[in-house]
């Protein structure tokens, strides 16, 4: 049937949407920009081709499935889906529309993403992957056409036709590929039993790819690109991407292990992987956002410091390139101290509070100024910081202690009110480890502290044995910052 006549007679069958554009077609269908007038919001509907005889009843089932499956999930990672059904003989999902480009299309045109580029990108596609798999989800067809990068940097997940929840494994359709060859797991291609390492596996292909230009793996038939992620061994992708560092190099190496009880156990666990990452400074800020007065304030502050005898971290033997086997810290026998960075001071005492409560000790100050100061002359495990403070924000915090290698491995952890899309991205772009809404519950601030912290090589007191009682670093020399600890009497 001619593009035009389908789309013509859609739209003729469902006067709700009113059609925008073409955003793509293939071989199995066509995806629409049209205005829903009932939602009064411009959105995508999926709609399959008539002519490939599928069965209706099965289809909708699967329709039915993946729009639930989408609703449950909330997560600015991954995109909302609204409706479905069949208008005459073409069954149809709408879904959000997503101002921007898939990373595909933007890999052909850019060829090669910088480390710090890449990073930011795949930890938000893995933040993704982690809000589908709480739910017992399975995305199957993880690849860079099914991720869409929008005007201010954030990725966002789409197509769940794949999807198959862990509460209904016997949905499957034998006349669609299961997967894409050149981003699935050797567990796939041999059709064994999956679970969230194989969507891991293909986030590996993504990051690949977009360091590389290419994916690793590239056979004359889509049998033989499958067999090669069994079959063959990793090719070396500093052979065609030298400037990968080697810490990245090794996290590659890891996601991509052909046995997957050697790849990281969860997609939190990958990104969090990744954000530890030294990449350099952090990426350039996507749309009109630029930076303030931020990083000449840093220098000026780190030049004041150096003028003064500090006694420093000695700075790390240097990496090999060679891919290692990343193990966990041995366990550090004292507290963690956690710097809070918030201006309302009743605000900083709660957040304080709880982190003491959870076996923490901290260092409180109000500015951003004092923040970095604390960050670059004290013992500091974690930053937990608002996005709002005074001169510059927390998301400049964040990029100016990523630009500074003897501090770049501290996490940090923003805090902003009811955050959306953009600021999931911004808080990555800017190499914070997570962004958090204000105000924090204590127990997801707890789960997120100590799945750092443990990263890092603490012990939750609720793991073991409790910590030595090492005092913390004194903040004497330097009234602003405040010590607190639960073991105060």
């Amino acid at each position: 049937m001619k593009l035009e006549s389908f789309r013509r007679r859609f739209f003729e069958l469902l006067p709700r949407y009113e059609f925008n554009g073409i955003l793509g077609h293939g071989g199995i269908g066509i995806v629409f920009s049209a205005f829903d007038r009932e939602l009064e919001e411009t959105v995508a509907i999926k709609v399959l081709s008539p002519d490939l005889g599928w069965d209706e009843h099965a289809l909708l089932a699967r329709f039915k499935r993946e729009v639930a499956l989408s609703r449950k999930i909330k997560h600015p990672n991954v995109a909302r889906m609204y409706d479905y059904g069949i208008a005459g003989d073409y069954p149809f999902i709408t879904m959000e529309l997503i101002d921007g480009q898939d990373l595909w299309t933007l890999i052909g045109t850019r060829h090669r993403y910088p480390a710090a580029e890449t990073v930011p990108i795949v930890r938000q596609i893995a933040r993704g992957a982690a809000a589908i798999h709480r739910l017992g989800i399975l995305h199957r067809d993880l690849k860079s056409q099914n991720v869409i990068i929008d005007r201010q940097g954030a990725a966002v997940i789409l197509d769940f036709g794949l999807a198959r929840g862990s509460w209904d494994p016997g949905l499957t359709m034998a006349s669609v590929l299961l997967g894409t060859p050149q981003y699935m797991s050797p567990e796939q291609a041999l059709g064994n039993e999956l679970d969230e390492r194989a969507d891991l596996y293909s986030i590996g292909v993504i990051a690949w790819e977009m360091l590389a230009g290419k994916t690793p793996f590239q056979g004359e038939s889509p049998v033989a690109t499958a067999m090669m992620h069994v079959n063959d061994p990793l090719p070396d992708i500093r052979r065609l991407a030298p400037d990968v560092p080697a810490d990245l190099y090794a996290v590659l190496g890891k996601v991509l292990s052909r046995d997957r009880a050697d790849r990281y156990a969860s997609a939190l666990e990958l990104a969090d992987a990744l954000a530890r990452c030294d990449t350099g400074a952090a990426a350039p800020l996507a749309g009109e956002r630029r930076l303030p007065a931020a990083e000449a304030i840093a220098r000026e502050v780190e030049k004041a410091l150096d003028s003064i005898t500090l006694p420093r971290e000695s700075r790390p033997a240097p990496r090999v390139e060679a891919p290692r086997t990343l193990v966990t810290a041995r366990p550090r026998r004292r507290h963690p101290i956690v710097l809070v960075v918030e201006t309302e001071v009743r605000d900083l005492l709660r957040l304080a509070t709880a982190l003491c409560m959870t076996g923490c000790r901290t260092l409180e100050v109000t500015g951003a100024e004092e923040a970095l100061e604390t960050v670059l002359s004290k013992r500091v495990d974690l930053v937990v910081m608002a996005t709002s403070l005074a001169g510059m924000d927390g998301f400049d915090v964040a990029r100016i202690l990523k630009s500074i290698p003897r501090v770049a491995h501290i996490p940090v952890l923003l805090l902003a009110p009811s955050p959306d899309r953009a600021l999931h991205a911004f808080a990555l772009q800017s190499g914070a480890a997570d962004l958090l809404p204000k105000p924090v519950s204590r127990a997801l601030l707890e789960e997120r502290t100590w799945e750092l912290l443990r990263r890092r090589g603490f012990r939750h007191p609720a793991d073991g044995a409790p910590p030595s009682r090492e005092r913390a670093p004194s903040s004497r020399p330097h009234s602003r910052p405040k010590e607190r600890s639960k073991s105060r009497s």
